[in-house]
């Protein structure tokens, strides 16, 4: 591998204001917020909420004023120079968005990405499914 194609970058701490538009929660966080989202129904408008599962993580998205709160969840954001481009609210990269954008890009073939900082990952956005009452019953 030739090193002088890598791009050395790092997380660093996100000070400016962020409108989250995802509730991400990790491990043994996701089940305390699928809990949370089926005691309080009556608080929330499903029908207003997409998810996006993985084997040990959930990404919520919907309306920034009803995103959910539980200890432990933390929260993303679309990035505003690169729409397709999710990051964490607590975190951005040391470089530009655009060039990491343009990076994912070219290794993955999925259209958004949620980039996350720990656990490092990337994840696909492209499907999300409708949260349900059914979903959480099933998902506990």
């Amino acid at each position: 591998m030739n090193n002088k194609s890598l791009i050395n970058w790092h997380w660093q701490l996100n000070t400016e204001a962020v409108i989250p538009v995802a509730v991400v929660a990790w491990y043994e966080t996701v089940p305390r917020l699928l809990i949370y989202l089926l005691k309080n129904q009556d608080k929330y408008d499903l029908q207003k909420f997409k998810f996006v599962k993985g084997e040990n993580f959930i990404i919520i998205i919907g309306p920034e004023s009803q995103l959910p709160w539980v200890d432990g969840v933390q929260y993303a954001m679309v990035d505003s120079q690169v729409p397709q481009l999710w990051l964490p609210c607590h975190a951005k990269p040391s470089i530009s968005t655009l060039l990491l954008a343009n990076a994912i890009a070219n290794k993955f073939t999925h259209k958004h990405v949620l980039l996350w900082d720990h656990p490092k990952m990337v994840i696909p956005l492209g499907v999300s499914w409708p949260l349900t009452k059914e979903f959480l019953e099933y998902a506990i």
